[in-house]
């Protein structure tokens, strides 16, 4: 059996992981924003811990095949290190937001029914959806130049044209939303 074989099947089991991850993310971002009681908001505690692991671990499964990759195939070329960047950024921004969730779900628990205007306001924040809408862009784009091992220029050029998709496709649909 070939060693390597097992190693790329691991990384693309991490990219499987941050794409479930985003599609949690996305439900339970929409289902927030729906929730009209305290105990709707806390009944999606549970994924918000889900999303914490799937993400934890698929990081690790992305980083440690990715980087005995690059050791022994592939070397500190443009794509890889975009990917390894774009990995960086995903976290942190995954963390701001998380975080964020987090103190909020936090504050419901420990509380009465009237924090459920101002949990509601913070959970709908336009700026929750965007950074998620951009990222699902941005993972895209780095599949693509992971899969055609694009060179730095093509690497900076692919992940910047993902991004302003994402951002185009959020600043239309936040127009969508104020029209109707």
């Amino acid at each position: 059996m070939n060693f390597y074989l097992i190693i790329l099947f691991l990384h693309i089991l991490g990219t499987a992981g941050i794409f479930l991850g985003l599609g949690i993310e996305g439900i339970t971002l929409k289902f927030l924003n729906r929730a009209s009681t305290t105990e709707q908001l806390l009944n999606w505690r549970p994924s918000i811990k889900f999303l914490r692991i799937t993400f934890s671990i698929s990081t690790v499964l992305l980083l440690l095949p990715g980087i005995y990759m690059v050791i022994e195939v592939w070397n500190w070329t443009g794509w890889v290190i975009m990917g390894l960047i774009i990995l960086v950024v995903l976290s942190g921004t995954g963390s701001m937001t998380g975080k964020k969730i987090g103190e909020v779900m936090k504050s419901l628990s420990n509380s009465d029914v009237s924090l459920l205007a101002e949990a509601k306001e913070k959970l709908s924040a336009p700026y929750l959806i965007k950074v998620f809408k951009i990222k699902i862009f941005i993972v895209a784009g780095t599949i693509f130049i992971m899969t055609l091992k694009t060179d730095w220029i093509a690497s900076i050029a692919v992940i910047v044209v993902s991004s302003l998709i994402g951002l185009l496709i959020t600043g239309v649909s936040s127009k969508k939303q104020v029209v109707t």
